[in-house]
């Protein structure tokens, strides 16, 4: 396959070696090792502190766009769960849903966790999000890296599960007219509908033909970055800043230091920061000429 066209998976042997999640142990290890987690058999606590210590892995497509443009076979852009955490333990770098989903898939798969990947509908296009499903004790709970919710959330068809934070609360509703759960994300002052997403296996030829899909959504068209930290969330869009805690929101722009800004909050150094907007516009001029370009389209993850 080549960057002359969106991919198209054909075939199964390849894929499912690929995302295989029992191949990608050693990385799993290299993640507990980085962190200081002691492993131990599965159970909801260890669970826990594995997705506290995997929130600390931004949301960002800096990575992704580098990758991009500097990798002409397909299946050579996605980022695998060794490249994930090695990116995270020396630069300080994380991934989109897609290889966070994954990385993460691994790493609970590794130590001993049964789970599998959703897909998930968001308001500008279906099958535009991803999280994983964890089976413990008859139970099943959503955890999602790529909204960096840092603890698991319980399904549950007859009652609404709610959890809060100091930056802010998320809730979980069933639709049975949908057959699917609605997830929602809330502060002092406003509730707002972020996915739906149904509890059913994604294949593993599914999952990479969604993976290798986004790399032409709109949201590969500005640099984006997502960090969340004790008492607050960050999200940078382009020259957008904004934080939010539970009980407010601060806007900025950081065009004038922008380099600065990212290097100081997400610790990414001001060189990858140039190298992904350098690939971006090689990226954006390859999307003009094959005609893919939609910038009408709005995409939120």
């Amino acid at each position: 396959m080549t960057t002359q066209a969106k991919p198209v998976v054909s075939g199964l042997s390849v894929e499912h070696d690929l995302l295989n999640p029992a191949l990608y142990g050693k990385s799993a290890e290299y993640f507990v090792r980085h962190f200081g987690i002691h492993p131990r058999p599965p159970d909801l606590d260890f669970l826990g502190e594995i997705l506290l210590s995997f929130s600390q892995f931004p949301y960002e497509n800096l990575s992704k766009i580098i990758k991009h443009k500097d990798r002409m076979d397909w299946l050579e852009k996605i980022r695998l769960p060794e490249e994930v955490v090695d990116d995270h333990a020396r630069f300080h770098l994380g991934g989109t849903c897609f290889s966070l989903t994954f990385t993460l898939e691994t790493i609970l798969t590794r130590f001993g966790f049964l789970c599998y990947p959703v897909m998930a509908d968001m308001k500008w296009k279906p099958n535009s999000h991803c999280a994983l499903i964890v089976l413990w004790q008859g139970d099943k709970y959503l955890v999602d890296p790529g909204y960096l919710l840092n603890r698991p959330l319980q399904l549950n068809v007859e009652k609404p599960r709610i959890f809060t934070s100091e930056v802010s609360g998320v809730e979980l509703i069933f639709r049975s007219h949908e057959s699917g759960y609605d997830l929602y994300t809330f502060n002092k002052s406003q509730m707002k509908w972020r996915y739906r997403f149904r509890d059913q296996v994604c294949s593993r030829q599914d999952f990479l033909q969604f993976w290798l899909d986004s790399y032409y959504w709109n949201s590969m068209h500005g640099l984006l970055l997502t960090r969340l930290e004790k008492d607050r969330m960050i999200y940078v869009h382009k020259h957008f800043m904004r934080e939010t805690s539970y009980t407010e929101k601060k806007n900025r722009n950081i065009r004038q230091n922008y380099h600065e800004a990212i290097h100081e909050i997400f610790g990414i150094q001001p060189e990858i920061v140039e190298q992904a907007l350098s690939s971006l516009d090689v990226n954006m001029a390859r999307e003009r000429e094959l005609g893919l370009w939609k910038p009408k389209e709005k995409e939120s993850a």
